[in-house]
């Protein structure tokens, strides 16, 4: 017999057929008092070991009885931890899948770094906890928390500015039917009266000859076509060149696009600008949920991405309200002025607050592994300066901190044909598609169901039609409590209840702002429709705007969540397919509004919401399992 210590070898004793024909060992009559024998797998002559009565065992025993035989063995530490490396090795997990919650019920800092495998002669003087991902002080996700919130109050500052001039442009329909028409838009709507009358090219004096509906709309459209191309592009980019160099580079397009707007000198000049600037607001929709998905833990998410999206309601009222001031005061062209000015500002910060987020990580880490040790009394992994360095300013202000990755970008551009066709991908593009288009009839019918509503029985001034953009103060309120604080509470209570993580356990957060955008559209149509009190109109606009926005944080970071490792290529799914499909749409909302009539076209939006909603509970009952064929798997760990 030979000593293997890794076999853990069984030795067998026939207590049956103990000779008597023979005198008898003192193993013999040890063996006949006791039922049964273990001999330690060490022992390689049992006849002629001094260990005749082994100690008892220090680590759990596994026996099997056969017959009048009697099997043992007593397991090491080297045969627990080989099995248990075994058996993890068949027992696997689908990336979006996350063991959020550790056995204490306390939530694990997901993801987490892999690091070094613990020397199991250690596991006396050390405890795995759930604390921290990596000792990497450059490690994104080990930044001071002050520091991750400033850096993403830059990137709100940002968001809302670009955003804001985009959406306020809507709201100026009238005044780019007026200018494009040859027609003064300061003094004709300064008299204009529209009461009972909704249609668009009312506001056109009679002998004037309009300028086509559709091509003013592009104004207010045509921006979220470049969006979608600048987010196709923009995430592989990312994966080549960093966050950071290509977050500067397209804000810059944002306030240079409203510059060249402002000093445009016709439609074309002033469209061309429009796409240049759609392609620096891109990096909103494309680029913002990535650098907070860098470096924001799993449960913080939401919070996150909804503080950049509650951001935006507060300016967006500001221009909105301030927009149909000016241009009628003063001069339309001012709004970009001012816009592109205050972008300008936005546009420093992001140098100086926001750093390289970028940073490669397994798939264990995905699956929220926890790979470090931590000391016994420690609440955390301690940072390593002497193997890792101290983070220095250049990895704060500088670029291509990690060099050139042209493959890593021709991956992406790989993962985001792959994951085209993904259920969860189509469904969440169909919901924004939904989604989009309300926001879109918001923006575009609300000026003209002012003037035709009326203030105090007489035709709202086209000047204070900017005040419909006040509910978004409350707006701005409900998006980040619901959309954030309270998202991560629903999905971290599903979590808790279901015994693990799933990326569809965001999806119950989706009912509320369906519930309110399928009411705020019937609300607004029949408003529109009936030219019912202005107060009216703006409950209806409030559902709307708020249910959109609250939206786009939970979409995002539920596909994000559902496949980790292709986070961009996701992203730039929704994103585009959306912008995609929505452009030709939205570029109609004016006409069949004018066509169909408020109330019918609202009705047909509800419909819509409604039979796209039926996804949530479709992807919420089989939603693993639509991932386990399209995702990623990954050895499952217990904690």
């Amino acid at each position: 017999m030979n000593d293997d210590k890794n076999d853990g070898l069984l030795v067998p004793i026939d207590f049956n057929n103990v000779s008597g024909r023979r005198r008898e060992s003192r193993i013999d009559k040890y063996a006949k008092r006791s039922s049964q024998m273990f001999i330690p797998f060490s022992v390689v002559d049992f006849r002629n070991s001094q260990a005749l009565t082994p100690a008892s065992p220090r680590y759990p025993m596994q026996t099997l009885q056969e017959g009048g035989r009697g099997l043992a063995r007593i397991d090491s530490i080297d045969t627990i931890t080989a099995e248990k490396q075994k058996a993890a090795v068949h027992e696997e997990e689908v990336l979006g899948s996350t063991e959020i919650y550790d056995k204490d019920g306390n939530i694990r800092l997901v993801p987490v770094s892999e690091g070094p495998r613990m020397d199991p002669k250690c596991i006396g003087r050390l405890t795995v906890t759930i604390k921290t991902p990596t000792p990497d002080p450059k490690d994104p996700l080990n930044l001071p928390e002050w520091r991750k919130w400033l850096a993403v109050a830059s990137l709100c500052f940002f968001g809302s500015v670009s955003l804001a001039a985009e959406i306020a442009v809507a709201g100026l329909l009238p005044v780019f039917i007026l200018e494009y028409s040859g027609v003064d838009p300061a003094s004709t709507l300064k008299h204009a009266d529209l009461k009972g009358n909704p249609n668009p090219l009312a506001i056109v004096p009679p002998g004037v000859t309009p300028v086509s509906l559709t091509s003013v709309s592009l104004l207010a459209t045509i921006p979220m076509l470049s969006n979608g191309v600048a987010t196709y592009l923009l995430v592989p980019l990312t994966a080549a060149i960093g966050r950071r160099p290509v977050l500067i580079l397209t804000s810059a397009f944002s306030w240079g696009g409203g510059f060249w707007a402002g000093y445009s000198k016709s439609l074309t000049s002033h469209i061309a600008a429009r796409v240049f600037h759609g392609l620096g607001s891109g990096a909103v929709e494309a680029l913002l949920p990535l650098i907070v998905q860098d470096m924001m833990f799993l449960h913080k998410r939401n919070k996150a991405v909804a503080s950049i999206i509650a951001s935006q309601g507060p300016m967006i009222m500001l221009f909105g309200i301030l927009g149909p001031y000016i241009a009628v005061n003063w001069d339309w062209r001012w709004i970009y002025w001012i816009t592109s000015a205050v972008g300008v500002l936005t546009w420093i910060m992001l140098i100086l607050f926001v750093p390289e987020t970028l940073r490669q990580r397994s798939k264990a880490e995905l699956a929220g592994h926890q790979l470090w040790p931590i000391a016994a009394g420690e609440d955390r992994t301690q940072l390593d300066y002497a193997t890792y360095g101290a983070r220095t300013r250049w990895d704060d202000l500088g670029f291509f901190q990690s060099g050139t990755h042209w493959k890593d970008a021709g991956l992406q551009i790989i993962a985001t044909l792959k994951t085209t066709m993904f259920p969860a991908v189509l469904w969440c593009t169909l919901l924004q598609v939904a989604f989009g288009m309300v926001m879109g009839a918001t923006g575009q019918a609300t000026s003209f169901a002012l003037l035709a509503a009326g203030l105090f029985n007489n035709s709202v001034p086209f000047e204070l039609t900017g005040l419909s953009q006040i509910p978004q103060i409350l707006s701005t309120i409900v998006i980040f409590v619901v959309g954030g604080p309270v998202a991560d509470s629903v999905s971290l209570w599903i979590s808790k209840k279901k015994g693990g993580r799933e990326a569809e356990h965001q999806l119950p957060n989706l009912i509320m702002p369906i519930f309110f955008a399928i009411t705020g559209a019937l609300v607004f149509g029949y408003a529109d429709q009936n030219h019912l009190h202005y107060a009216v109109l703006l409950l209806g606009t409030f559902f709307l705007m708020t249910s959109t926005l609250i939206t786009a944080p939970i979409v995002q970071n539920y596909v994000i969540e559902s496949y980790p490792q292709w986070a961009g290529p996701v992203l730039v799914n929704v994103s585009t397919l959306r912008v995609f499909i929505s452009f030709p749409l939205n570029t109609q909302v004016t006409t069949w509004l004018q066509e169909l009539g408020p109330m019918k076209f609202t009705v047909y939006l509800s419909i819509m919401l409604l039979v796209v909603s039926t996804g949530i509970p479709i992807l919420f009952i089989f939603g693993k399992k639509l991932r386990m064929k399209t995702s990623d798997k990954v050895s499952k760990r217990k904690y």
